[in-house]
């Protein structure tokens, strides 16, 4: 799991890899998507590694988010990543 800056780098994408074979579960997909980020797509296999992207635009040039979204959003991220049992949840310095 990684937070995957986005330009203009004042977003990211939440990048989750599993081993192929293993599913992601749609509670963890909808749990995402319910606080904003979209499925974005699934990455090509590499090394018996499935990834998948889940983006949010702001409302900043170019899709990037103010610093209001940026706090939100982490937050928000971070939040829902341990209510699925990531330990290791990024942080975002500013």
């Amino acid at each position: 799991m990684i937070f995957q800056s986005k330009p203009p780098h004042s977003r990211f994408d939440v990048v989750i890899s599993t081993p192929v074979g293993q599913t992601l579960s749609d509670d963890f997909g909808n749990a995402l998507t319910a606080i904003g980020f979209n499925r974005r797509r699934r990455l090509p296999q590499a090394n018996g590694v499935l990834s998948e992207s889940f983006e949010r635009e702001g409302s900043g040039l170019c899709g990037g988010w103010s610093a209001t979204e940026r706090d939100k959003l982490t937050r928000d991220a971070r939040a829902t990543l341990r209510r699925f049992g990531f330990t290791m949840v990024p942080e975002v310095r500013t």
